[in-house]
This record gives C-alpha cells, sequence and structure tokens, in this order.
C-alpha cells in the first residue's frame, strides 16, 4: 500500500511500486493547469458541479446514487459481464491536505446538526473541494473510491455527508476520480462573521481506491 500526502484542489498520482518526486510534481502540474483554473461565475447547485469534475456518471455514496460503488458490487459485476473472476489490485490510499475553494461566495440554507454550532439558517459559504484524480494502469477495467477517511459532502447544498467517485479516460489514460466536500460559513444572512468549518471533521482527507483486471 502507498500513501501520497499532497496539498492542491485537483491531484493527479500516477501509482507505481517506484513513483518518483520528479513524477508526481509533472503530474500535478500538468493537472493543475487543466483543473486549478475556476469558473467566472460560481456554479450554485453542487451537483452540477460535480458532474463537470467527474462526469454525467458520476457516483454517490449516499445511497441515492447512479451507481453505488463498494468492492463487492464492482466484483459481481465484473463476473457478470467477464464470466470470470477479476485480478483486484488495491486498496490503495491518497491523502488530501489542502483542498481548493470551488465555489466561494455561495447562499446555502445549513441545517444544525444536534447541538453543534452554528444553528440553522441562511449562510454565505466558502465550498471546499478536496478532489482525486489517480491514474491506473490501461488494462483496468473499472476503478472506484471504496471509502473516504473523514468525508466532508457528497452533495454540500443537502449536506449529504458522503463522496462521489467515477472512473475517466483522458487522451487514454484512465484516471480513478472522487471528490469530497466540505464548507467554511463564513457569514451569515446578515452579515455577522461566523466562520465555521461544516461538516465538523475537517482536515486531510484519505481516500482509499481499488481497480480491476482481467
Amino acid at each position: 500500500m502507498k500513501k501520497i500526502l499532497v496539498s492542491s484542489m485537483a491531484l493527479v498520482v500516477a501509482m507505481s511500486c517506484s513513483t518518483n518526486n520528479d513524477s508526481v510534481e509533472n503530474s500535478l502540474n500538468e493537472n493543475l493547469e487543466s483543473f486549478g483554473k475556476t469558473t467566472d461565475s460560481p456554479q450554485i447547485e453542487s451537483r452540477e458541479f460535480t458532474s463537470k469534475l467527474l462526469g454525467n456518471n458520476f457516483i454517490t455514496s449516499n445511497g441515492a446514487s447512479l451507481y453505488p460503488a463498494n468492492k463487492d458490487k464492482m466484483i459481481a459485476d465484473f463476473i457478470s459481464v467477464h464470466k470470470k473472476a477479476p485480478v483486484i489490485h488495491g486498496p490503495f490510499t491518497v491523502s488530501i491536505g489542502t483542498p481548493g475553494a470551488n465555489p466561494t461566495n455561495q447562499k446555502v440554507t445549513y441545517t444544525q446538526v444536534g447541538n453543534t454550532y452554528p444553528t440553522s439558517g441562511v449562510y454565505i459559504a466558502d465550498v471546499y473541494n478536496y478532489f482525486l484524480k489517480v491514474q491506473v494502469p490501461s488494462n483496468a477495467v473499472t476503478a472506484w473510491v471504496e471509502s473516504v477517511d473523514n468525508p466532508g459532502y457528497a452533495n454540500y447544498t443537502t449536506q449529504t455527508v458522503g463522496f462521489n467517485t467515477s472512473m475517466a479516460t483522458e487522451n487514454g489514460n484512465k484516471f480513478c476520480l472522487g471528490n469530497t466536500y466540505t464548507m467554511v460559513l463564513t457569514h451569515n444572512i446578515v452579515g455577522q462573521l461566523i466562520n465555521a468549518v461544516v461538516p465538523a471533521a475537517s482536515g486531510a482527507k484519505t481516500f482509499t481506491y481499488y481497480y480491476l483486471t482481467t
């Protein structure tokens, strides 16, 4: 198992048994050029924003997903299609320490959890996106994020705790994608300073992922 700690909104890590610092740095620089740009106008709906990052068939872990991803289901689907058991690769872990702020200055309706701070209400928030993009081998049939330690929201507008995951192909390369959001509620609707981080568990997010081959 290999663990890499990276500070970046958009992360590209080529996982191998002998990854060196130069290759990681080059991958990060290339990815920041393509994924580190903010849009001119903020995206109000987190589903739309996530879809732009992960594709139309992105997955959420909250049960209302298009395609719930877990190891047992992915193996069962593989066997159903290929009529044989897959070769399972993983678990691999990647920790993302610092997210990117995308979008910012969002008007959100926050629902208080228990007796935590702050109370329910309308707030102005900056949304922080912990975004994973990790390259998998060209012979990978499928790849997915199985879990996220210390998860944020799968959907920040509904405050659904969880994460999103998908697999993508770009320029012939295959990637496992995932993300989870946190928010900083900066002000309430009348302008009072709040600066509350939600959900309460903030800090680095560790993504655990797998991929399958024939």
